[in-house]
């Protein structure tokens, strides 16, 4: 037997780094996840019992003390340890110190905690108890060691992270993630914002404000000075006429005070903005707030990590996925109103809140069943094959969600999961390879339902927003196409423009497409039988692995009647396409 563990910071291809070798080799395989951590879907096709492991007893306590500490501890005192944040009593304790002096030195911490400043001790948990904050929780962690280590002389403040910028669409929680920081790091946290400097009065006042905030958060250093909406700075290249003078001098006075004539050592300043691109790029330049770091919307499972967070109580494993389908796309915020709702149904009722409430809280959910479902199988089963016959990347496997959002979002149905090298050779041939699994779906409706559906081109990440994106790139930017003049044009808006603009580009755009499609078409007719088979597994069972496609390939190969229809396209197989995944969005 081999064992893996997965921490919450775990980035995906950690994770698959750690499966590899040894792990894939062994018979049995038991993986020990951090709640918050999300398995990788190749990784979770290969779980086949999934168990949460519950909070620690006053018993398992007691065990725990007599063979790790070697002491002797009664169940009071268990219960009483307890009562403490675990990670406190971990240091408390060490082996052969009575459990009784442990107890005295959490009692004695615990009182000077309680007795600082209500704004020094914050109203959140620290950063380390909260969910969906992706690389930028790591960053914090990593700064709270820092000052730690700033504290004890062991590093120079050159060496910390002493500006960074926090970005993400509103309601990630990027105040939250500032004030839990603080928490974590142990330091006051000075909240402020150019609203609330321009609040003070005309310009001075403004600038005075600014200065009062910064020499305060020097004199409070180790310090935070959290400033908000960072991007109402402007900047300075597009101002105006009409108020050049007034804000240009408003960014060269905050300039001035992130540079600091006399330093600001101690104090990390962290800006937090919804459009990164509207700041000026000399707020951003080395030596000021250097460091971006995006938040992203929560991932499934902490989605459910923040809801539990929030309704203080553990949601039964049978209802996560139904909760994970019904709050996709939602931000902290969202799920904290969810929260707020479903506790408010159940105090109504007098009674104990339950999944039943939280459901209440949330958008109307709809079962994908009937043609719908069949739809979705197909349309994946169609990518999953196209991947196989092309050879493009490794395949884990594809998947259909039982239960959709009966709202006015479209949300994604399934999807087919693969991955390729990020770096790599890489041709004309390997990107049309490309917009052939991405068309493949749309191709084998048409050839198994005889019509195509309005979720492949629904969205900005759809399949078809996605191969139109690629075929423009082709020949406007990567000269792959019919010229070699290179475009700057990189957004979706600016590749519209173009091919409104010069009809070349549209005409051979739409010929590339139309003749990638019809080789997509051609590759679910040869393989139509496997195509068939996948559909029906994902009907049946929601998802299909890269093992099962394996065998269903085999014994379609196997017999005499399919003797001529081998798994490889005539066409060169590209390996080394970027990495990419098909979701087919359903029509809501």
């Amino acid at each position: 037997m081999a064992y893996v563990v997965i921490a919450a910071t775990d980035k995906p291809r950690t994770i698959l780094k750690k499966m590899e070798g040894d792990c894939n080799r062994k018979r049995r395989l038991l993986i020990l996840r951090e709640q918050g951590a999300e398995l990788p879907f190749q990784v979770s096709l290969k779980v086949d019992v999934e168990a949460d492991i519950p909070s620690i007893s006053a018993m398992d306590f007691r065990i725990g003390c007599r063979i790790a500490y070697q002491i002797d501890v009664t169940p009071s005192e268990a219960k009483a340890a307890m009562s403490y944040p675990l990670p406190h009593v971990w240091a408390a304790l060490r082996r052969g110190r009575p459990i009784r002096s442990a107890l005295a030195r959490l009692a004695e911490a615990s009182a000077a905690a309680v007795s600082q400043p209500t704004e020094k001790r914050g109203g959140l948990p620290p950063l380390q108890d909260m969910f969906g904050y992706g690389t930028a929780k790591h960053w914090g962690l990593e700064l709270a060691q820092d000052l730690i280590d700033w504290q004890r002389g062991q590093i120079d403040w050159s060496e910390v992270d002493a500006g960074i910028v926090l970005s993400g669409p509103p309601g990630v929680g990027k105040t939250q993630f500032a004030a839990a920081l603080a928490r974590q790091c142990n330091v006051p946290i000075i909240a402020t914002s150019l609203a609330r400097w321009q609040a003070r009065g005309h310009l001075g006042d403004l600038l005075k404000a600014m200065r009062t905030d910064f020499e305060k958060a020097k004199e409070s250093a180790p310090c935070i000075l959290f400033c908000d909406e960072l991007d109402s700075f402007g900047d300075r290249n597009s101002f105006s006429a009409d108020n050049k003078d007034y804000s240009t001098q408003v960014v060269n006075g905050f300039l001035e005070h992130l540079d600091g004539l006399d330093g600001r050592e101690g104090v990390v300043v962290i800006g937090a903005t919804n459009a990164l691109d509207r700041i000026d790029p000399a707020i951003l330049r080395p030596g000021r707030l250097d460091r971006h770091v995006a938040i992203p919307l929560p991932t499934a499972t902490d989605r459910i990590a923040i809801l539990q967070q929030q309704l203080g109580q553990s949601l039964p494993r049978k209802h996560h996925p139904t909760l994970m389908a019904a709050t996709d796309g939602f931000s902290g915020a969202d799920l904290a109103k969810v929260a707020r709702d479903a506790k408010r149904l159940a105090r109504r009722a007098k009674r104990d809140l339950g999944v039943a409430d939280i459901m209440k809280s949330l958008p109307e959910m709809v079962a994908i069943t009937g043609e719908l479902r069949r739809a979705l199988a197909v349309h994946e089963a169609g990518h999953t094959v196209a991947v196989v016959a092309l050879d493009h990347g490794t395949f884990y496997g594809a998947m259909i969600i039982d239960h959709t959002r009966n709202d006015s979002q479209t949300v994604p149905g399934g999807g087919a999961y693969f991955e390729v090298p990020n770096v790599g050779y890489r041709t004309a041939q390997t990107y049309r390879d490309r917009i052939v699994v991405l068309l493949a779906g749309i191709a084998a409706e048409q050839v198994l339902l005889g019509a195509v559906s309005d979720g492949a081109g629904a969205g900005p990440d759809s399949d078809l927003a996605q191969a139109t994106r690629i075929a423009t790139m082709l020949q406007s930017a990567m000269g792959m196409g019919n010229r070699l003049r290179h475009s700057l044009a990189k957004s979706d808006r600016d590749l519209e423009t173009l091919r409104l603009h010069d009809p070349s580009v549209a005409i051979w755009v739409d010929d590339l497409l139309r003749t990638e499609f019809e080789r997509a078409r051609q590759i679910i007719r040869n393989q139509l039988k496997l195509v068939e088979a996948i559909a029906d597994e994902l009907v049946a069972k929601g998802k299909v692995s890269a093992d099962q496609v394996a065998k269903m390939a085999a014994k379609l190969n196997a017999a005499p009647t399919h003797t001529d229809r081998g798994l490889k396209s005539s066409t060169p197989a590209a390996n080394d396409a970027p990495a990419l995944s098909a979701p087919f969005p359903p029509a809501s």
